[in-house]
């Protein structure tokens, strides 16, 4: 070290006394989008589920699908709830879609 450096004073910036800064602000959460993004890769499970029965299979999936069309086919509404009964010995399905009866040969 030289003198100069020993001897020259210490220059450092004066202390600058806290000020009332208003408190940091809280961070806002990013808000998503009320659609959730479309699911890629395989579309959801729809299980196949079958009956059988005095040496016949019925596909309950199926059955199912064809009450919503037959119910469609008089009706215009949606179908808000829908109940099956399925009778093997009469070889039929009754249902009750939005409260109207019907019967669907197997």
């Amino acid at each position: 070290m030289s003198a100069k450096q020993a001897a020259a004073p210490d220059v450092s910036l004066p202390e600058v006394p806290a000020q009332d800064a208003p408190a940091a602000a809280p961070r806002r959460k990013t808000q998503k989008s009320a659609k959730a993004p479309a699911r890629r890769g395989r579309p959801p499970l729809s299980p196949e589920i079958y009956l059988e029965t005095g040496g016949r299979q019925y596909n309950l999936t199926d059955i199912v699908e064809r009450v919503k069309a037959d119910y469609r086919l008089t009706h215009k509404v949606g179908v808000q709830s829908c109940k099956i009964y399925i009778k093997p010995e009469d070889g039929a399905a009754y249902y009750v879609v939005n409260k109207v009866e019907g019967k669907l040969d197997l």
